[in-house]
């Protein structure tokens, strides 16, 4: 039988290269150390590395190479490997000592054996993760930072899929519902809130859902504590890169605060700011509505002019602020004795008109007798009783507005002059002189 012939030693030192070249021009940096953690082989790729040839690393430690101070990780991990016999497969943080540079390495570090058991080194196969380290850095960085811009803007920012299920939302919107983010995620508003508020939150959900466009709106929110707060709203589709449709995200920002401004700078606008009843301009509009609607309807308007007597007296002798009492009692007291349809309204000074739509002259007339014997119950602070002076007319049609306030007011000048306390009534249809 024929047996193959031994391998010759020049046979044996071309495997040896050929293998020595084949881990050359493996992508990682393949070494071997001893049991005092000096080297003993590295790959071309180490070499490049360290920018040494391989005699000037061979029979060093990593304190040549390495900023040991810097690469805490290095040193751990050997000991792992050359003291406790483990098998270190990690991330590992290496600082070059002749440039200061940075490394991450995805390392295999395993302890090598004598025939007895005893640990005589260890083999090591390092892949370089820098930019894969790098990129993941800058990444948690910018989400690090957008993380921060949303949990400080001020708006609430979530993301929602296609089943309205939250997947993600920001501080100020987990604030708002009272509970930790983990909590939401995954949650629909119906889970989370109560079913009037859920179906306010579901209608604009369901637009952006049904066109797949930006929506707008307003949503309302009522808190726990029963304070209902008001939200503008922007919910805009998301597109995954196919163009396919995954969800949507929404900015709602609180808007209580803002409308209830607006609201209370209408006010202002049509409000008379000591009594609250309607101002001169507010007065002037809602009798112009009351005109128009006698032109559509003929039904009867009649206007009251009042003006309360001796009221400079009353701010000489006890002073503006007691003066003002009295015309936010007296603006209180005839407000009573009107009919919800009916509009008091502070014209000015002392003098308050008195709109009573569907109304006729005899009617405004025993309106008018009722509120000057009311206004007798408000009691000045010396002691006497509030009069005032009325003057009493009916619209007439081939009236303009400004001629129907002349003539009520022409008729309550009639009504002091004639003795103060009482009421002036003359047909709208005859001239006033």
């Amino acid at each position: 039988m024929e047996t193959g012939k031994p391998h010759s030693t020049t046979d044996n030192h071309r495997q040896l290269d050929d293998l020595r070249a084949t881990v050359d021009s493996i992508g990682s940096f393949i070494f071997m150390k001893d049991a005092h953690g000096r080297y003993t082989y590295v790959n071309e790729r180490v070499c490049d590395l360290f920018d040494l040839p391989e005699e000037a690393i061979l029979g060093r430690d990593d304190s040549t190479f390495f900023s040991l101070d810097h690469s805490p990780d290095l040193l751990e991990n050997d000991q792992q490997v050359l003291l406790q016999g483990q098998t270190i497969e990690t991330q590992e943080r290496n600082v070059i000592a002749a440039t200061g540079e940075e490394r991450w390495f995805w390392t295999v570090k395993r302890p090598l054996f004598r025939t007895d058991g005893s640990i005589r080194g260890m083999s090591g196969v390092c892949t370089d993760i820098t930019e894969k380290v790098q990129l993941e850095r800058a990444l948690r960085e910018k989400q690090d930072l957008l993380e921060t811009v949303l949990d400080h803007a001020p708006a609430c920012i979530y993301l929602k899929d296609t089943e309205r299920r939250y997947i993600y939302l920001n501080h100020r919107t987990a604030t708002l519902y009272g509970r930790e983010p983990d909590a939401i995620v995954g949650a629909r508003d119906e889970d989370l809130l109560p079913r009037e508020t859920a179906d306010n939150c579901r209608e604009l959900d369901q637009r952006v859902l049904a066109t797949r466009e930006p929506q707008r709106g307003e949503e309302t929110f009522r808190t726990d504590d029963g304070v209902e707060r008001v939200y503008e709203t922007h919910k805009v589709p998301l597109l995954s890169g196919e163009g396919g449709f995954t969800g949507f995200i929404g900015f709602s920002q609180d808007m209580t605060e803002t409308r209830q401004l607006r609201q209370r700078l209408e006010r202002m606008a049509h409000e008379d700011q000591l009594t609250g009843l309607p101002n001169r301009r507010r007065t002037e509009q809602v009798l112009e509505e009351e005109i128009n609607r006698v032109h559509r309807s003929s039904q009867p308007l009649s206007l009251l002019a009042l003006d309360l007597d001796h009221f400079k007296w009353v701010n000489d002798q006890h002073g503006h602020e007691v003066g003002d009492q009295v015309l936010i009692q007296v603006g209180v007291t005839l407000g009573a004795r009107l009919r919800s349809t009916d509009t008091l309204g502070r014209w000015g000074g002392e003098e308050f008109f008195v709109i009573l739509p569907a109304t006729d002259l005899t009617g405004a007339q025993q309106v008018a007798e009722t509120l000057r014997q009311t206004t007798e119950t408000c009691i000045h602070a010396g002691g006497t009783p509030v009069t005032v002076s009325i003057g009493v007319t009916q619209y007439d049609q081939s009236q303009s507005l400004r001629a129907f306030i002349q003539h009520a007011d022409g008729l309550l000048y009639h009504a002091k002059h004639s003795g103060r306390n009482q009421v002036a009534l003359i047909s709208s249809q005859a001239a006033f002189r």
